[in-house]
């Protein structure tokens, strides 16, 4: 666990579980991303997960450090050996279909998300494309929706995307998800106890995006910022608005 993340839990020890899952996965990516071949960087022959020869041995990888049954998962194990699964579907909220799979489809979407992590972190070094603009509120490089917002100077709006971290620019008013420009149906949530976090609403499809203030930014990493402001999540969803794409340790859904 880094000294940034035991600093967190101990500013806001209710958020030690989903911390600390954050720290294994943390773990994953570093003792993935050491697996992966260093004499090239992701290729086309790489486009849809990781390089055949390391599949397994990433999900043997991953099986333990998340402590999960080896024997349950093995379908999917042996799918993603198999080169089976596309990863860029994933970010468009498309799953396979596995038969022999006894979890449910909420479950593998969580499972997959932590374990294709790394490889879309790699996939943003070998296609950089932070300030490239997002164009209907995705992400440039993997497609998905955005995880979080933040401003920065100018006012500038960045959108973040959970499943590659790429980071680029979207226009300052309008929601994101559904692309609605009518200042009527966008709205700001605050709470005092979350400073330097807010929610933007759409009463137009009901969902939200947190904004992560730049104070907040130059504190902790992104993916920090996204789990320190959980408590954010949990208003916005109580009162019925949807987030569209998880946060660092899978979750759209909290509580």
């Amino acid at each position: 666990m880094t000294i940034e993340i035991q600093a967190l839990i101990d500013k806001r020890p209710h958020l030690k579980d989903p911390l600390e899952l954050y720290a294994r996965w943390q773990r994953f990516h570093h003792e993935t991303a050491a697996l992966l071949p260093k004499e090239r960087a992701m290729s086309s022959t790489d486009s849809k997960g990781y390089p055949r020869d390391i599949a397994a041995q990433v999900f043997q990888l991953f099986v333990s450090i998340f402590d999960l049954p080896g024997m349950e998962f093995e379908p999917l194990g042996q799918a993603l050996a198999d080169g089976d699964i596309d990863f860029m579907r994933l970010p468009l909220n498309e799953i396979p279909a596995l038969l022999d799979l006894s979890c449910s489809d909420e479950e593998l979407t969580k499972v997959l998300f932590l374990f294709a992590r790394p490889y879309f972190l790699a996939l943003r070094e070998t296609f950089p494309l932070d300030g490239s603009e997002w164009k209907g509120g995705r992400c440039p490089l993997c497609s998905a929706q955005a995880a979080l917002a933040s401003i920065i100077e100018g006012p500038k709006r960045l959108l973040h995307c959970s499943f590659c971290g790429t980071t680029g620019p979207y226009r300052f008013i309008g929601c994101p998800n559904c692309e609605s420009t009518d200042t009527a149906t966008l709205n700001t949530i605050v709470s005092e106890d979350e400073p330097g976090f807010r929610i933007a609403t759409c009463d137009a499809c009901h969902t939200y995006v947190k904004v992560v203030e730049n104070p907040a930014l130059k504190e902790m990493a992104i993916d920090l910022a996204d789990l320190a402001s959980i408590p954010l999540d949990i208003v916005a969803q109580d009162k019925g608005y949807a987030r569209m794409a998880p946060n660092p340790i899978s979750l759209k859904k909290m509580g």
